[in-house]
C-alpha cells in the first residue's frame, strides 16, 4: 500500500503535476486574447499566477508523503498478506491515468486561435468601407479646393475688370470737354456699376466656396482618423492571431514533452520519491519566499508602471494644449491678415471714390468757368452790336457780322448749359 502511495506521489511529485494546470493554461489563453489591450499587467499577474501554483504543487506533494509515512492501522498485516507483484499491479492505473487530462489546455488555446481568427476577419470588412469613405471624402475635399481657387482667381479678375473701368471712366470724364463723349461715358458709368455687382457675387461665391472647403477638410480628417482606426484595429486582431497560433504552438510542444516526461518520471518515482519529497519540501518553502519577493517587486513594478503612465498622461496632454494654443495663434493671425486685406481693399476703394469726386469736381469747375466765360462773352458781343447800331458810322455788314456772331455764342452757351 505505501509503494503504490509513494507511486503515485513520484508521479505528481513535479511542482507542474500539482498546480492547476488546466486553470493556468485557461488564464494563459485569456491572456493571449487580451495581451494587445493590457500586457504589462498581464504579465504580472500570470507571474504571480505561477509563483502561486507552483507553491500549491509543492505544498501538496509535500503532505502527501509525509502522510504516507505515518503507519495506518492495519497496514502491517495487509503489507504481510498481500504479495509485492500485487502491489505494482494497482500502482499501474495511476500511472496512465493522468495523461488523459491533457488534451483540456490544447481545446483552450485552439478556442484561442479560432476566436482570434474571428476577430481579425470581422475587421477587413471595416477598414475597407473606411478606405472608401476617405477616398470619396479625400475627392469631395480637392474638388472643393479647386472651387475656392477658381472662386478666388474670377473675383481677382473682377477687381482688375472694375479698376480699369474705373480709369477708363475717368479719363472719359477729363476728357468731357474738349469732345462730345458722353455716350461713352455713360457706357462707362454702366460698366463699372455691372461691374461691382459681379464682383459683390464673386466675393460671395469665394466666402460659399471656403466654408465647403473647411466642411470637406473636417470631414476627410474624420474619415482618415476612421480609416487609422480601423486599420490599427485590424493590426491588433492580427497581431492577436499571430500570438494565439504562437502560444498553440508552444502549448502542443510543452504537452508533448510534459507527457514525455511524466512517463519518465513514473518510472523512476519509487528510487526517488522520499528524496524528491524532501527536495520539493525545501523548493517550497524557498518558493514562497521567492513568492513574496516576486510579489513585491510587482508591487513595485505596478505602482512603477502607474507613475509612468500618469507622466505620460501630463506629457500628452501638455503637448495637446500646447498644439491647441499653436493652431488659435495660426488663426488669430490668419484673420488678422484677412482684416488687414480687407482694411487694404476698403481703402483702395475709398481712394478711387475720393479721386473719381475729385475728377467730378474739377470738371464741374471747368464747366461753370467755361459757362460764366461763355456768358460774358455774350453779353460783349450784345453790347457790342448795340454800339454799333447807336453808331452812324457802323455798316449793315457789321452789324449782320455782329448777329452772327451773337448767335454762336448762344449755341455754344446753351450746348455748355446741357
Amino acid at each position: 500500500m505505501r509503494h503504490s502511495t509513494l507511486a503515485l506521489v513520484a508521479l505528481l511529485s513535479s511542482a507542474s503535476a500539482f498546480a492547476p494546470a488546466k486553470i493556468s493554461t485557461t488564464h494563459r489563453s485569456q491572456s493571449s486574447l487580451h495581451a494587445v489591450q493590457n500586457d504589462n499587467n498581464n504579465q504580472f499577474g500570470n507571474q504571480i499566477e505561477d509563483a502561486k501554483n507552483v507553491f500549491l504543487g509543492t505544498v501538496t506533494a509535500a503532505t502527501l508523503f509525509m502522510g504516507t509515512l505515518a503507519p495506518l492501522p492495519g497496514d502491517a498485516a495487509n503489507a504481510a498478506a498481500a504479495p509485492a507483484p500485487a502491489t505494482a499491479t494497482k500502482t499501474t492505473p495511476a500511472k496512465k491515468a493522468e495523461p488523459v487530462a491533457a488534451p483540456a489546455p490544447l481545446a483552450a488555446e485552439k478556442a484561442a486561435v479560432a476566436s482570434a481568427k474571428a476577430a481579425f476577419t470581422a475587421t477587413q470588412k471595416p477598414i475597407a468601407d473606411a478606405k472608401a469613405a476617405y477616398n470619396a471624402a479625400s475627392t469631395t475635399s480637392t474638388s472643393a479646393k479647386k472651387g475656392v481657387d477658381s472662386a478666388i482667381k474670377k473675383a481677382a479678375d473682377l477687381k482688375k475688370s472694375l479698376i480699369s473701368a474705373n480709369d477708363k471712366l475717368s479719363q472719359a470724364k477729363r476728357k468731357q470737354y474738349k469732345s462730345n463723349n458722353e455716350n461713352l461715358i455713360n457706357v462707362l458709368t454702366k460698366t463699372v456699376e455691372s461691374t461691382k455687382v459681379q464682383l459683390t457675387e464673386a466675393e460671395k461665391t469665394v466666402s460659399f466656396a471656403k466654408s465647403a472647403e473647411v466642411k470637406a477638410s473636417k470631414d476627410l480628417a474624420v474619415k482618415k482618423s476612421a480609416l487609422e482606426s480601423a486599420e490599427k484595429n485590424g493590426a491588433n486582431a492580427k497581431k492577436a492571431l499571430t500570438s494565439a497560433e504562437d502560444k498553440l504552438s508552444v502549448s502542443t510542444k510543452k504537452l508533448q514533452e510534459a507527457n514525455a516526461k511524466a512517463e519518465k518520471q513514473a518510472k523512476e518515482a519509487k528510487k526517488k520519491a522520499a528524496e524528491k519529497a524532501k527536495k520539493e519540501k525545501q523548493q517550497a518553502e524557498k518558493a514562497a519566499k521567492e513568492l513574496k519577493k516576486k510579489e513585491q517587486k510587482a508591487k513595485k513594478q505596478e505602482e512603477k508602471a502607474k507613475k509612468q503612465a500618469k507622466k505620460k498622461a501630463d506629457k500628452a496632454a501638455k503637448e495637446l494644449k500646447k498644439k491647441e494654443q499653436k493652431a488659435k495663434k495660426v488663426a488669430a493671425e490668419k484673420k488678422a491678415k484677412e482684416e488687414k486685406a480687407l482694411k487694404k481693399q476698403q481703402q483702395k476703394q475709398k481712394e478711387i471714390d475720393t479721386a473719381k469726386r475729385i475728377a467730378e469736381r474739377k470738371a464741374a469747375e471747368a464747366k461753370a468757368k467755361k459757362l460764366k466765360e461763355a456768358e460774358q462773352s455774350l453779353k460783349a458781343l450784345e453790347m457790342k452790336k448795340k454800339n454799333a447800331i447807336m453808331s452812324e458810322k457802323s455798316s449793315a455788314a457789321s452789324i449782320k457780322s455782329a448777329d452772327a456772331e451773337i448767335a454762336a455764342a448762344t449755341k455754344k452757351l446753351a450746348e455748355l448749359k446741357k
